[in-house]
This record gives C-alpha cells, structure tokens and sequence, in this order.
C-alpha cells in the first residue's frame, strides 16, 4: 500500500467515514476518480501537498513528516527514495525525543529514594 493510500485509511478512521467517496468529499481538491487511481496506484497518482497536510491536521499528524514521505513516495531514483527516507526517520527520531522532553518536563518524575524513578 502507498503512503497516499495510507493517509486516506488514517483520515476514514479518524472522521468515521465508511467509504471512499465519502472520503473524497472530505478531502480537498479530491474526486472518487482520483481516491480510486491512487488506491490502485495508477497513473503515478498521489495526494498533493495541500491534501496530505489536512490530512495531517485532521489526524494530528506531524506536517513536515508527512511531507516527507509523501516525496519519498513520488520520487522517481531508488537514490531519492532513500534520501528522502532518510530524512523521514530523522524527523520521526526527532519528534520522539521532544515529545519524551515535554512529557518530562510537564509530568516530572518522582523519586522513591530508591534505585530507580517513577514517572507520574
């Protein structure tokens, strides 16, 4: 399955939309035609750029991270692919790191006076 293809499962989740078409009503600039070539791969259709960051927005999704994988997703080389897959999983890494930052920094953690620290 395509990262495109993916995106619109997230967004049919989130929303509760039992269909395609209903997902391509919800979706900017997106017909039932296009949902479908971009289910089957075809034509080299993708979600553009402004229909993959509502995406994201809808979903809580990470901009930049989507906006990676969808050029991973269109790149044409298996060398721009892995470029580009690259800086995904940095950007990932990243977001994990300052989401563990924050996570300490609002919830804190306790110590018990022993070996090791409980977090609230």
């Amino acid at each position: 399955m395509n990262f495109s293809s993916e995106l619109v499962d997230l967004l049919k989740n989130k929303k509760e939309l039992t269909s395609d078409n209903k997902a391509a009503d919800a979706i900017p600039g997106m017909n039932s035609g296009n949902l479908s070539k971009i289910r089957k791969g075809l034509d080299g259709r993708h979600l553009n750029e402004e229909q993959a960051l509502y995406i994201a927005a809808e979903c809580g999704l990470n901009p930049q991270w989507v906006l990676v994988q969808l050029a991973e997703e269109k790149a044409r080389s298996e060398e721009a692919k892995a470029v580009w897959s690259n800086l995904a999983k940095k950007i990932s890494k990243s977001v994990v790191a300052v989401a563990l930052t924050i996570s300490l920094v609002f919830c804190g953690f306790q110590s018990d006076n022993s070996e090791s620290a409980v977090f609230a």
